[in-house]
């Protein structure tokens, strides 16, 4: 039982794990890169718990079984350390470039694993990680602390990429990376300054379980390509807005000759094209209650104290803005699109299919009265 109360927070981090990972098989979260890199995580997790409960059964204990027992479970966990740093970068770094073909070629981060398994060989020889005494004693040695700075490290170069890289990744990904990078190194710190201290691996796991939530949950309300609010999550705010009989203005956008830009620039400068304007909507609406991706090249707005004249004007500016835009060579086409918006009266009780009618019918009649003053040019 004294044993059991030692690791009791090990043990339920462990339950708490496990359950993560059975309401991931439940909801069938396991068809995507980032979610077969969570699962990873969550393995490793657990992992590295029960390896330091069993690292610490043997120890103190007479007679040779076991000496090797201790030695070889505090040599499996000292050299363990960094694969979960590796799986963290990884899954990080997924989420900043949304490219798996980019960690191949970057080892998935192997690289703490390598230099640590180099340690874990020179410590064999020549102790200066960990020892375990004649009396079957484990002890720290002097520069434990390498396995430390090592995986610090790698938290910290991850925090770099995603500085470099911050005007365009989700605030969520942000978040989970200056946060909660931070959680395990803190811990780190800690275990390492005070012996029998066991904190690092649970606050991994409360780390691991926060950015599920963060990423493989909350993040699905935005969209992957833009950033901007989901279809989904813009459905069910509209649909509260309309039932609270609130008063806003519904704005639907859609880019002009969007499938020409795909057929001569091809796909990747159209997925460009709308990460740019998505951007650029955003900040000039920044005072919008909800700006998402509807559909393909459609945007939705739900705008609230705008009147007419102020939503005209901050169409004005998003014109001037995709112009700068396009001078600077950033596209090598200028963005165009129509609108069209309803104010919406409480008094008159739509539902979400006649607004969305509405304010779709509008948005083609500038359309077709844009089309019509190209032709006349």
């Amino acid at each position: 039982m004294e044993r059991f109360l030692r690791f009791d927070i090990s043990i339920f981090s462990v339950i708490l794990l496990f359950i993560i990972m059975m309401t991931m098989k439940l909801r069938k979260d396991t068809i995507s890169t980032s979610s077969r890199l969570m699962q990873r995580l969550i393995w490793i997790n657990i992992y590295m718990l029960l390896l330091e409960v069993l690292s610490w059964q043997f120890d103190m204990k007479s007679g040779a079984f076991n000496w090797y027992a201790n030695y070889t479970t505090n040599m499996l966990f000292a050299w363990s350390t960094p694969i979960i740093t590796c799986a963290w970068a990884s899954y990080l770094d997924y989420h900043l470039y949304g490219s798996y073909e980019r960690l191949k070629k970057r080892w998935f981060y192997i690289q703490p694993l390598v230099i640590n398994s180099v340690f874990i060989i020179i410590n064999f020889f020549q102790p200066f990680i960990f020892s375990v005494s004649s009396e079957n004693v484990y002890q720290r040695e002097p520069f434990m602390w390498l396995i430390v700075v090592v995986n610090t490290l790698t938290f910290f170069y991850i925090c770099y990429l995603a500085y470099k890289k911050k005007e365009s990744i989700n605030k969520e990904i942000l978040i989970v990376l200056l946060m909660y990078t931070f959680m395990p190194v803190l811990a780190a710190g800690i275990q390492v300054l005070v012996y029998g201290a066991f904190i690092l691996w649970p606050t991994m796991a409360i780390t691991v379980v926060l950015t599920y939530i963060f990423l493989e949950t909350v993040s699905t309300s935005k969209d992957y390509l833009t950033g901007l609010v989901s279809r989904h999550r813009m459905d069910d705010y509209l649909e509260y807005m309309l039932e609270q009989k609130n008063v806003f203005t519904l704005v639907m956008i859609d880019l002009n000759d969007f499938k020409m830009i795909n057929d001569t620039y091809g796909h990747v400068k159209g997925d460009i094209a709308l990460q740019v304007f998505s951007k650029a909507l955003k900040e000039v609406f920044h005072q919008a209650k909800l700006v998402s991706r509807y559909a393909g090249d459609e945007f939705v707005l739900i705008l609230e104290k705008y009147t007419e004249k102020e939503i005209l004007d901050e169409f004005d500016k998003l014109r001037d803005n995709l112009f700068v835009i396009q001078q600077s060579k950033e596209l090598p086409f200028l963005i165009t699109f129509s609108y069209g918006y309803h104010l919406n009266d409480p008094s008159k009780d739509y539902n979400y299919q006649t607004i969305m009618n509405i304010t779709d019918l509008k948005m083609y009649e500038h359309k077709e009265h844009v089309k019509k003053l190209e032709r006349e040019k």
